[in-house]
């Protein structure tokens, strides 16, 4: 039989439109049975578990300093598309069990409502020839710090639609995410020192040696004649990550002088010396540096200390301390600029 180019052309162009015109009323997950209920496509997921981080659905609100999770409601069905309402709430039962199958790490904790805000209630409506909604956990960045090293799950369940039927074996989900993970996508790598934050620590009982914090955060170290004094503030880290300290020190050159950086997880404390954590970075007329006017990174113009990458093993509140003393901090005595302590992995 004879096929004509002009009926290859209509039958493909039917095709199309019957492609076009059959468009799924859901994105991802299983149609609710039956076609009309309203479900959380992400419950048929093992255990109604869904990664937070893993979907990419993550918006940081930067003013309200919360991180914004997407959880997707949508609602079965070719016809009837008027918007409606379901109920929004927390359910947490379900977590205790999964822990203890192993289906979430022994590790997770469940979030404290004051760590999180959900609304009550989610609109579903027609969008794009779907009927879906979205329900959105905000989980406050601030409050996530304490549970570092941890699991974070929270549980979602939809009730009460105001038109169709909620179909009750897809209305359960539980996101969960590594606290770490969350705080690393959302917190910037910026500098953490205050300069409003520096205290003078008074070490010898002479006030010989002086450390001067100026307004525009520098500081100025002078003296000697056997002073000894320096200062601190203290900076909140996170467990097994890596910090960096470094500033830039300027002077015309010292005499029977050491100029160290600390940076302990023990407080200072008036009218004592600081030690803890070792010297990270020194400048030391006897060793060999800071004898001759220098004018640079401290990193750089160094010739003792362990280095200024540190890490943590808990997370908590460390101290960066910065002293000097000796007989003579030079003419001038020793300038601290952009003095920086941040995160770097």
């Amino acid at each position: 039989m004879k096929i004509h180019a002009s009926s290859i052309l209509k039958l493909s162009a039917c095709l199309l439109l019957a492609i076009v015109s059959c468009k799924q009323e859901y994105l991802e997950g299983v149609k609710s049975s039956p076609a009309v209920k309203v479900y959380l496509p992400q419950s048929e997921k093992p255990n109604g578990l869904v990664d937070a981080l893993a979907d990419n659905k993550l918006v940081v609100d930067s003013i309200a300093h919360t991180a914004n999770f997407s959880v997707p409601v949508y609602r079965g069905g070719e016809s009837g598309f008027d918007p409606l309402t379901v109920d929004v709430s927390v359910d947490n039962t379900a977590i205790a069990g999964l822990i203890t199958s192993g289906a979430l790490p022994v590790n997770t904790i469940v979030l404290d409502p004051a760590d999180y805000t959900l609304a009550a209630k989610d609109s579903v409506a027609l969008d794009n020839n779907i009927m879906k909604g979205n329900i959105i956990p905000k989980i406050k960045i601030d409050a996530m710090s304490k549970y570092g090293g941890k699991i974070a799950a929270l549980g979602i369940k939809i009730a009460n639609s105001s038109k169709q039927e909620v179909n009750t074996n897809m209305n359960r989900q539980i996101i969960y995410f590594d606290v770490d993970q969350l705080l690393d996508a959302v917190t910037p790598k910026t500098n953490m020192v205050d300069k409003a934050k520096w205290q003078v620590l008074k070490i010898a009982a002479n006030d010989n040696v002086t450390f001067k914090v100026n307004d525009d955060g520098s500081i100025l170290a002078s003296g000697g004649n056997g002073g000894h004094q320096g200062v601190y503030q203290p900076l909140v880290v996170r467990a097994n990550k890596q910090y960096k300290i470094d500033f830039n020190v300027q002077g015309q050159g010292a005499t029977d002088t050491w100029f160290e950086v600390y940076i302990g997880t023990l407080a200072p404390t008036q009218g004592s010396d600081y030690s803890n954590g070792g010297i990270r970075m020194a400048l030391n007329t006897w060793t060999g540096c800071g004898k001759t006017p220098f004018n640079g990174l401290l990193s750089a113009v160094k010739c003792a200390g362990s280095g200024n990458v540190v890490t943590f093993p808990a997370a908590g509140t460390v101290w960066l301390v910065i002293k000097s003393g000796g007989s003579n901090l030079g003419n001038g005595g020793i300038k601290l600029t952009n003095i920086d302590f941040r995160r770097v992995n």
